[in-house]
């Protein structure tokens, strides 16, 4: 009896501290899985609508993003891209021409995810981002007849200095695809915060941002590759 009740109380001195020590594990596992700013990994993406724009208006762009994935919960996000434009003004003949890298610097956020909670194959996300495009233009017009003094006064001004910034408010839907390939979409207001234009004509076209009236709406198709980590 002695020697059964030694095994039986040698087995329970083992059997506590292992079980603590797997619960521990679990826990760390579990805030390590799932904590609210846990590092969870990297998408990078591309805009595919950007390239549509041609189709419905006189510019271009394609960008490409990346995102920083935080307990699936928050995305910081860094885009980068190129527009460009080379339009003339059928009603007066105005040409202006201009492309330029422009960038953006923001977040996502996952509103179909609960804090803590495993990812969503699928989900909608709430977007808010600051953007802003420094460029070069070139503007010019057939001559203008002085009503004062008569004759002609020529309009031909090159690599003139411009430059925006603006903000940006919307939402979007991120779906998983194929394993780490996944595509979304996304609507944008978009308002002006500052326009630098020149010193002799105004900036018609703001790469990232779209025509340059005060306030716009902007569209993007993404698709999304998520780096394993």
């Amino acid at each position: 009896m002695k020697i059964l009740s030694y095994i039986l109380l040698s087995s329970l001195l083992i059997f506590v501290p292992a079980k603590a020590l797997a619960q521990e594990k679990a826990d760390s596992d579990s805030t390590q899985n799932y904590g609210m700013f846990t590092f969870k990994g990297i998408n990078v993406s591309t805009d595919i609508f950007g390239y549509a724009y041609s189709m419905l208006e006189d510019y271009i762009s394609g960008e490409v993003a990346l995102e920083v994935n935080l307990g699936n919960k928050f995305y910081p996000v860094f885009e980068v891209g190129y527009g460009s434009s080379d339009v003339t003004d059928e009603t007066n003949g105005i040409h202006y021409k201009s492309s330029a890298p422009y960038y953006r610097v923001g977040l996502n956020y996952n509103f179909s995810n609960k804090v803590g909670e495993a990812p969503k194959n699928n989900y909608i996300y709430g977007l808010a981002r600051y953007g802003w495009s420094n460029m070069k233009y070139d503007v010019s017009a057939p001559p203008i007849t002085d009503p004062v003094w008569g004759g002609e006064v020529p309009l031909n001004l090159t690599d003139v200095k411009g430059g925006c910034n603006w903000f940006e408010i919307g939402a979007g839907v991120n779906v998983k695809i194929w394993k780490h390939l996944r595509m979304g979409w996304s609507i944008r207001y978009k308002a002006r915060i500052s326009r630098d234009n020149g010193p002799n004509s105004n900036v018609w076209y703001i790469p990232g941002f779209g025509n340059s009236r005060h306030t716009t709406f902007g569209a993007t198709y993404n698709i999304i590759y998520e780096i394993p980590m």
